[in-house]
């Protein structure tokens, strides 16, 4: 492995039970896409020109929904959230937030989108990384972005 294949932005968590691929394959795969999503990421962005982390959790509908009421106010299982710190908090900490993925909706969602459930959990991954560096998709432009990126980042994923 290259110098620059150690360096992954992401640290997993992944709840117990949840029959999903190993430790292993996502340590590899996000190491490969924190590659990737670096090259998409504007150079003029002063937040990545240091060293960043950012955490991952895998876990159940019930846990999401649980954060989604408390946080969002919305009593519903969703697919992925994500928290993020302002850009100063980001450039302090060098951290820039969480992101928080429900497998059992992943699963739900690639069977029917016709996918496997590893291209939707990086999907979902992907999602919420834009979420933490500023994307959204509230307005029909900014999704129109926003996904445009996600599709881009998610394709040189799959062909790694």
């Amino acid at each position: 492995m290259t110098k620059n294949y150690k360096k992954n932005i992401f640290k997993i968590i992944i709840r117990p039970k949840l029959n999903i691929r190993s430790r292993q394959w996502w340590i590899k795969k996000t190491v490969y896409l924190s590659i990737i999503l670096k090259s998409f990421i504007p150079r003029e962005n002063k937040v990545f020109k240091n060293s960043i982390q950012a955490s991952i959790l895998l876990t159940t509908n019930r846990e999401i929904q649980d954060l989604n009421k408390k946080y969002r106010k919305k009593n519903k299982a969703t697919d992925v959230l994500s928290f993020h710190l302002t850009e100063n908090e980001q450039l302090k900490q060098k951290y820039l937030g969480d992101i928080v993925i429900s497998v059992q909706k992943a699963r739900l969602q690639a069977k029917e989108r016709s996918v496997s459930v590893e291209e939707e959990l990086l999907m979902l991954l992907i999602h919420g990384f834009l979420h933490l560096i500023g994307y959204d998709h509230e307005k029909l432009k900014d999704e129109k972005i926003m996904f445009s990126l996600q599709s881009k980042i998610l394709k040189k994923i799959m062909l790694t």
